[in-house]
């Protein structure tokens, strides 16, 4: 009895753990969610890959430099759902990308959506669809 009592807490215990990191990561905890900025630049590379495609951008930076952000999306078939395809994006378009940037300063950020050349605008989905 007190081994099966055991184990039961030890279950309990290992999916709490598994619960809190999940939602850690699916909470977007890296991103700074109260601000959006634009990132206006040419697109380097766009893989859709699961479980999350990944946006590469060159931007200018207010000295003129150039800085490659990576851009973090929601699953595949969020974007999908949103009118994404793989082929949405490629080397060379220009592009601006509405961004959540990273908390710590660093070149990476959740995308929220893309704005083309033309004006049209393609969200990036919800969270919660995920």
């Amino acid at each position: 009895m007190k081994r099966n009592l055991l184990n039961s807490f030890a279950l309990v215990a290992g999916l709490v753990m598994f619960c809190g990191l999940a939602l850690a990561h699916h909470g977007g905890a890296d991103y700074d969610r109260e601000h959006t900025i634009a990132l206006k630049g040419t697109i380097t590379e766009f893989v859709w890959a699961n479980p999350h495609p990944q946006i590469f951008i060159d931007v200018k930076d207010e000295n003129g430099k150039v800085v490659n952000w990576g851009i973090e999306a929601l699953a595949p078939a969020i974007l999908r759902r949103a009118g994404w395809v793989p082929t949405t994006l490629k080397p060379g378009d220009p592009m601006t990308l509405m961004v959540n940037p990273s908390k710590k300063g660093t070149p990476i950020a959740l995308l929220q959506e893309a704005v083309f050349p033309d004006g049209h605008v393609l969200k990036a989905g919800h969270l919660g669809e995920e």
